[in-house]
């Protein structure tokens, strides 16, 4: 007998048997209701808590279950519990808050995992610097590099620090070993020996290679493509092998203050080890990179045909969402902002009424020599531009005009450009971003700010940072981690919230932030400036299950206290990467 002749006659069977009354039978197969989901039992359901999913609505609710990497399901208590098979895990919040996980739109992870590694010598006096040089330079085997970083006081004057040296101050001590000196964070400059420019071997018009101007011989202090050719290409690396483990130790830091996603500007060397981490399956933060491929480069269009577009090229985890360029400026932390009106001129350095404050290299100055001419080739190629500091106003300036320029030639609505820090923002500027359909990543070290205080005045420390100002322009606003820092996200989203510094103040109480407006710069909004909205950001059925349980309620709790939550489960993809103890 034919299978489909069996089935009938099975049918038919059923029928008859329920024709003929045994109620047994057919009640049975009427209790066979389940919800139109479940096509398996969930993996996870968390259920009696507050679930925020910050969604475009704000929809509040209590459960949510999550099955096969994504969410499931949210809704009432009971609906979703009926969700729950033998072997799903039941987690009662008795009251928490569920948020989605947090995105962290500019972040050095790079520096942040390799911290401690790059001796650091502050510059108080030549002898003194060179004699610490020297130290590193006797332990080193002949030809070893000599890698470090040349820091120097925010207020220091040009002509007082490293950046007045030049390889005729490090010849004399290294003979036998290349110096690399890395004399600004933003990454644009640097000072280096005879060993090292011999090594490096860079054509003579290569720009920044900046030269003594008696004799025309380079000086050692590289900028623009010099700096870059050097960084990039010569400088060696530390092992892939050997940063695992230190990648591995910071991810798991930031999971336990609730971060799954982190965007940041990074090198080949530090994709090499999200790779390999990925490879592994080792990966407990989603990585989303704005490649420096292009960056500093000696002829960057080369570079762009050869590498082809890859913005957006990925997976989930590990993602190339954008190419980055050199900065216009620093932060404003650490005096390296580009402003219109400088408030402690650097007279140690240039006679140049335009000069930049505290000796800080106007990088995009010069329009056809620095980093500037290479945005607009960038988006002739369809590659997007992200994590590029733009602390001060007179940087914003000139990166806006870059992007003016790009605009010209293929529009950038609606395709995730944006300028980052968001600090020294003025109207003009909100008009121009609005325009071009830009996002804004902002950031809340600024607020009440004591060392800007020193060197900007409390005035323009107040007008910092106008967060509310760029939302209510209908700007994306997201949320970045000041520096290499591992403080939480809550304490950022309570400083946008509050606007009060570490002693309480509030700092321009006009633009302060609901609680709501600062979750979406979180999560929401964050997905789309990494380029993840459609998987990232909410909590929704099909998104990736990243989320975070805070012990407390995030609604109700006073403003000045959202920093003071903790963090207590943090899972990516489902998966749970960090768990207090004794709670579940």
């Amino acid at each position: 007998m034919s299978l489909l002749k069996k089935k009938h006659l099975a049918l038919g069977f059923l029928a008859a048997v329920a024709t003929l009354g045994f109620p047994s039978i057919v009640v049975r197969a009427q209790q066979q209701s389940f919800p139109p989901e479940v096509l398996a039992w969930a993996d996870t359901v968390l259920y009696n808590g507050q679930i925020l999913t910050v969604d475009d609505s704000f929809t509040i609710t209590e459960a949510v279950a999550i099955r096969d990497e994504k969410f499931l399901a949210v809704g009432t208590n009971e609906r979703i519990r009926a969700m729950a098979g033998p072997k799903t895990r039941l987690i009662d919040l008795k009251g928490r808050t569920v948020v989605p996980g947090f995105i962290d739109t500019h972040h050095h992870f790079h520096n942040y995992a390799q911290r401690g590694l790059m001796p650091r010598i502050l510059f108080r006096t030549r002898e003194q610097w060179l004699r610490d040089i020297k130290r590193l330079v006797d332990v080193a085997e002949p030809g070893e590099w000599v890698i470090l970083r040349a820091d120097r006081t925010v207020d220091q004057p040009w002509a007082q620090s490293a950046f007045a040296m030049t390889r005729h101050d490090l010849d004399p001590i290294s003979p036998n070993n290349p110096i690399f000196v890395w004399t600004s964070p933003p990454g644009n400059d640097a000072l280096v020996n005879a060993y090292a420019l011999g090594l490096a071997n860079m054509p003579s018009d290569t720009p920044g290679l900046i030269r003594d101007p008696g004799t025309g011989e380079p000086n050692g202090v590289l900028e623009q493509a010099a700096y870059g050719t050097m960084f990039y290409e010569v400088i060696p690396r530390i092992p892939v092998e050997e940063l695992m483990p230190l990648y591995k130790a910071a991810m798991k830091r930031f999971n336990a203050v609730g971060k799954v996603t982190i965007m940041g500007r990074n090198d080949g060397h530090a994709i090499s080890v999200f790779k390999a981490l990925w490879e592994r399956g080792e990966l407990t933060i989603r990585f989303r990179v704005a490649h420096e491929f292009a960056r500093n480069a000696y002829n960057p269009e080369a570079l762009i045909k050869r590498v082809g577009n890859l913005s957006g090229f990925g997976d989930a985890w590990l993602k190339i969402a954008a190419a980055n360029v050199g900065n216009p400026d620093g932060a404003l932390g650490n005096g390296r902002a580009w402003t219109r009106n400088p408030k402690l001129p650097d007279a140690g350095h240039a006679p140049d009424p335009n000069a930049p404050d505290f000796g800080f290299v106007p990088y995009f100055k010069d329009h056809e020599k620095s980093d500037w001419r290479t945005i607009p080739i960038l988006n002739r190629y369809g590659w997007r531009i992200l994590g590029i500091h733009t602390a001060g106003d007179r940087s914003i300036d000139e990166l806006f005009s870059a992007f003016e320029v790009a605009n010209q030639e293929k529009s950038l609505a609606g395709r995730g450009w944006a300028f980052d820090h968001s600090l020294m923002v003025r109207p003009e500027h909100i008009a121009t971003a609005k325009r071009l359909d830009l996002i804004a990543s902002a950031n809340s070290g600024s607020i009440g700010s004591r060392t800007l205080i020193r060197l900007y005045g409390a005035d323009e420390v107040y007008r910092l940072s106008p967060t509310k100002s760029l939302i209510d322009a209908g700007l994306r606003v997201v949320m970045e981690a000041p520096g290499d820092t591992d403080r939480p996200p809550l304490y950022h989203i309570e400083r946008f919230v509050t606007r009060k510094d570490e002693n309480g103040r509030v700092w321009n109480e006009a633009e302060k932030i609901t609680r709501e407006q600062a979750l979406y710069m979180a999560t929401n909004w964050a997905a789309d400036y990494t380029g993840d909205e459609k998987i990232l950001g909410t909590i929704e059925p099909g998104k990736l299950a990243d989320w975070v349980i805070i012990d407390g309620d995030y609604m109700r709790v006073p403003e000045d206290e959202i920093g003071e939550l903790k963090v207590v489960m943090t899972a990516v993809g489902g998966k749970i990467v960090f768990e207090a103890e004794g709670l579940f």
